[in-house]
């Protein structure tokens, strides 16, 4: 009686198939419009904006309650400078106008703007649009 040792050719074929087959499914879950891959790359683009939305959001809160205390009367490009500082490179402040009626600054980042002005009584008005 022969004893063979070792695999057929055709369960060597069915084993290669199998591994093409996983190996197609797996490239197809990591590529394409709805891949893992696009989705980790969607996520990170909307964490970002929110970082931002939410930098501009703290920054405007911190200048407006700086106002109701009474800490802060008027802006100028040294306070400015403060808040870009503040706001890491991820927004940007700038004055818009100063006059004796009222001061504003304007901050935008990628997706989300605003801008605060106190007026001639010193009190300050916030406008936020975030996405």
């Amino acid at each position: 009686m022969k004893n063979n040792k070792g695999i057929t050719l055709i369960a060597l074929v069915i084993t290669i198939i199998v591994l093409l087959i996983l190996a197609g499914v797996s490239i197809a879950m990591l590529t394409g419009s709805n891949g893992i891959l696009t989705q980790a790359r969607n996520a990170s683009n909307a964490t970002s904006t929110a970082e931002i939305e939410e930098r501009i959001d703290m920054e405007l809160a911190a200048i407006y309650s700086a106002v109701l205390a009474g800490d802060v009367t008027s802006f100028d490009q040294n306070y400015v400078n403060t808040i870009n500082t503040n706001l890491a490179s991820k927004a940007t402040a700038s004055l818009a106008t100063t006059t004796t009626e009222n001061d504003t600054i304007n901050i935008s980042g990628t997706g989300a703007s605003g801008h605060i002005t106190i007026t001639g009584t010193k009190t300050a008005t916030v406008d936020y649009a975030g996405q």
